[in-house]
């Protein structure tokens, strides 16, 4: 007939702890490995010469230290305004609209 098989036992907590460590440890080592061989790798493959045609090398020497810039004013010449607010225009730019006072 057909057997029964016994249930299988569960893991105690201190197994499933140890393999819980284990499986992070490999998670965190295994990228590394990863980057590793794949620079190993590209060394290996990668044997062309390298020459260096041109190299430039510019060096900068500073005798004194800078002096700070003096401060600078620059005025502007502002809008034109009325006394009265009822002859600006509302865009608020600008000379007034121009009037005139009728044919005499």
């Amino acid at each position: 007939m057909t057997e029964k098989r016994a249930p299988r036992a569960r893991a105690s907590r201190r197994e499933l702890r140890a393999w819980a460590w284990v499986a992070g440890g490999l998670a965190l080592l295994v990228p590394w490995a990863v980057v590793a061989e794949a620079q190993q790798a590209s060394a290996t493959k990668d044997k062309r010469p390298v020459v260096v045609v041109r190299r430039i090398t510019r060096r900068v020497i500073i005798t004194q230290p800078a002096k700070p810039a003096g401060v600078q004013y620059v005025y502007t010449s502002a809008p034109s305004s009325s006394s009265s607010s009822s002859s600006s225009s509302s865009s608020g730019g600008g000379a007034p609209a121009p009037t005139s006072t009728g044919g005499s």
